[in-house]
C-alpha cells in the first residue's frame, strides 16, 4: 500500500478515536468497569458498536498507534493485530500510518 493511502487510513481511524475519546469523557469515575458501547475505529468508518469497559479502552489508548476495531475490520497491509477478543481486536498502525496516528493523537 502506498504512503498516501496509509496516511488516509490512519486519518480515518483517528476520527473515530476522537469520537471514542468524547464517549470516555462523558462517563462518571465509577463507570470505568461498566461495559460501554464505543465505536469501531476502522478505516471504513463503519461506526458500529464495540463493547468493552472504559478501563480496557484506556489501557489500549496508552499506545497512540493502537485502535479498537471489530473482528475482520483490520487492514493487514497497514496494521497488525496486537490482541484478539470476543468480536473485536486491537490493531497497531505501522510505518507511515503509525506516524500519522501518533501525530493525530489528541492526548499527545
Amino acid at each position: 500500500m502506498d504512503k498516501d493511502t496509509e496516511r488516509r487510513v490512519a486519518r480515518n481511524e483517528s476520527l473515530f478515536r476522537e469520537a471514542n475519546e468524547a464517549i470516555g469523557r462523558g462517563l462518571w469515575p465509577e463507570q470505568e468497569d461498566t461495559v460501554i458501547r464505543f465505536r469501531c475505529e476502522c478505516a471504513a468508518q463503519c461506526g458500529q458498536p464495540v463493547e468493552l469497559s472504559h478501563r480496557e479502552y484506556e489501557r489500549i489508548r496508552r499506545n497512540s498507534r493502537w485502535f479498537v476495531v471489530l473482528e475482520g475490520h483490520g487492514i493487514p497491509d497497514v496494521e497488525e493485530v496486537v490482541e484478539r477478543h470476543d468480536g473485536w481486536m486491537v490493531v497497531q498502525k505501522t510505518e507511515t500510518g503509525g506516524d500519522v496516528a501518533e501525530g493525530l493523537d489528541p492526548r499527545d
